[in-house]
């Protein structure tokens, strides 16, 4: 009896048809990734882009028959996708793809940090799935992308230690802000555009935005060196008006708290950014006062702003 799914019971003519249906099938999953690169490269409609991307971040060129000795990693359809988000809200030349000769890799920089960062996706292998862009020499993962799932988190521990501890002596704190605001607007066009999840974390600059430190009872004697280095530097740090924790007032209306958000009598110590335009975070104020960033890096241990444990865990 001839059974198709066993080669050695097909005649000679059986085995080259279903090896020419194989060719042919190989040459189709080409041709539509192809397709698919078009889409990602070409449109300007971002749910075609958004699905170009998607598809691509799973998709298996080879075949038995047929194979493509030049591919560029799923990780790479992701830097496509975020630069081409970019471009179609006018941000294209915000940030610079590089291919390395001889190999398909994509790497990308920000135009305004050039070559003193590197960066590309990284691709998770957990159940969570997704990809966490990172800076290549550091390996600092600053986000949290997934695109199934329709959810972005900003890491505070990779951007306080790149952004605010490694190149702090390198980069001017403007050149800083402004890197760092291509990857917030990558996150609000994906909130805006898509409906993501989106967590901006320490770049939030909402007024109602409380970030929680990661003590949960903080020492006492960490508010006590706020209200020291304060005073050294022209600053009043008063008590709390809820009766804990302190507030320092900056310049331009900007109010910092840090108080015991208790919740049902769990302690949660947080801190809160408060400014009239609503444009200030607690990155920000970490960038602008030298001051205040010197006893937050002192006290890390006990102040770095939590970011979503099932992803930075």
């Amino acid at each position: 009896m001839i059974n198709e799914n066993d080669p050695s019971t097909l005649t000679t003519s059986g085995r080259l048809l279903n090896y020419n249906e194989a060719i042919k099938s190989g040459l189709e999953t080409g041709l539509k990734f192809t397709r698919l690169m078009d889409q990602l490269i070409k449109t300007t409609d971002p749910d075609e882009l958004v699905s170009a991307a998607t598809q691509l971040a799973d998709f298996e060129l080879d075949s038995d028959y047929v194979t493509f000795p030049h591919q560029y990693s799923n990780s790479d359809y992701y830097l496509l996708f975020m630069s081409r988000m970019l471009e179609l809200h006018d941000q294209g030349k915000n940030v610079i793809l590089q291919s390395r000769d001889h190999h398909e890799e994509l790497t990308q920089e920000l135009t305004p940090l050039g070559d003193r960062g590197t960066f590309n996706f990284r691709i998770e292998t957990s159940e969570n799935g997704g990809v966490f862009y990172r800076e290549r020499a550091t390996g600092q993962s600053l986000f949290y992308l997934n695109l199934e799932r329709k959810m972005f988190r900003f890491n505070s521990h990779a951007l306080t230690q790149l952004f605010i501890i490694d190149l702090h002596d390198t980069v001017p704190a403007e050149t800083v802000k402004t890197s760092v605001q291509i990857l917030f607007d990558f996150a609000r066009y994906l909130k805006e555009d898509y409906g993501y999840s989106v967590d901006f974390n320490i770049l939030d600059m909402a007024n109602r935005q409380n970030y929680a430190v990661r003590s949960v009872d903080l020492p006492a004697g960490v508010v006590d060196r706020l209200f020291v280095t304060a005073a050294q530097n022209d600053y009043m740090l008063t008590n709390g008006v809820n009766g804990n924790g302190a507030e320092i007032a900056l310049d331009k209306n900007v109010v910092v708290d840090i108080f015991n958000n208790q919740l049902e009598g769990q302690p949660e110590w947080v801190i809160t950014v408060h400014d009239d335009a609503q444009q200030v975070s607690w990155f920000d104020v970490l960038l602008q006062y030298p001051f205040m960033r010197d006893w937050y890096l002192e006290n890390l241990n006990d102040l770095e702003i939590q970011s979503d444990p099932l992803i930075f865990g």
